[in-house]
């Protein structure tokens, strides 16, 4: 017969086991949890690492891309301007500042281009006006060039009303292209933050103008041209203040020289 005392050692023996067996499960535990915790953390690293390599890579493709083309002529922002107080533009002597107004590159009617069917098709354009030359053709303006033909209608009228001389365009004339420039103005909303004050190239003067050899990137009025002159209507704006003038004799000034009336 199992006596008293046989049977407390084998109770006691029976708890410490028990004791143990529970120290090992709670350590398993605590372990799992350890790793787990251990895992996501390194998991959640990576993933972090990973996307500021990616961040990195996109921005340096991003520095690495071409610039975007314009829709119609495929220009670039890509050649340097600086703001300046101006050239023979802006000349105190008259004859010089009208040679340079007066150059076909900034001549509207140098804007004046027949396009092919298939162009105005492809770009989506409203229809325009027959080419006399070809019937697959319309006539269209550069909008860069009708700006530049506002411009000059502007400045003509301020140098006749300063020298006291009778407008050559009745007002509303004029203001159509004051509007005109300011639509042209908003449109582009440019957003180059100019400097001020007495600073840069404008140390020292009495009435500093902002901005003044600061650099920006423009399209090219260069490109603009070439394709002003490439597509060109042959038009030219002579005679205009005769009324029996054919109108399609303007449009017989090809700057290639070309023949392309019958």
């Amino acid at each position: 017969m199992e006596s008293f005392k046989d049977r407390l050692l084998q109770d006691t023996s029976d708890e410490e086991d028990d004791s143990q067996h529970g120290q090992k499960s709670k350590h398993q535990v605590v372990s799992q949890e350890g790793a787990s915790f251990i895992f996501k953390l390194i998991s959640a690293c990576s993933i972090c690492f990973n996307a500021i390599f990616i961040c990195s890579i996109l921005i340096i493709l991003s520095k690495d891309a071409p610039l975007p083309l314009s829709k119609y002529v495929g220009l670039q922002k890509n050649v340097p301007f600086s703001f300046s107080h101006g050239d023979f533009y802006t000349s105190s002597n008259r004859s010089i500042a009208d040679a340079a107004w007066n150059a076909p590159i900034v001549q509207s009617w140098t804007g004046l281009v027949a396009l092919s069917e298939d162009y105005v098709q492809s770009h989506d354009l409203l229809p325009a006006q027959q080419w006399p030359w070809d019937e697959n053709k319309r006539i269209y303006i550069l909008n860069g060039f009708h700006n530049l033909h506002c411009l000059d209608v502007v400045r003509q009228t301020v140098l006749q009303a300063y020298d006291g001389k009778p407008l050559a365009k009745p007002l509303p004339h004029v203001v159509h292209c004051l509007d005109a420039l300011r639509q042209e103005i908003m449109c582009n909303a440019d957003d180059t933050p100019r400097y001020t004050g007495r600073l840069n190239e404008e140390a020292g003067r009495d009435h500093p103008v902002s901005g003044i050899g600061q650099q920006k990137l423009c399209n090219s009025w260069d490109k603009l041209y070439e394709f002003a002159i490439e597509h060109s209507a042959c038009y030219r704006p002579v005679n205009m203040s005769d009324p029996h003038f054919p109108e399609l004799e303007r449009f017989k000034f090809c700057p290639d020289g070309k023949r392309v009336w019958p």
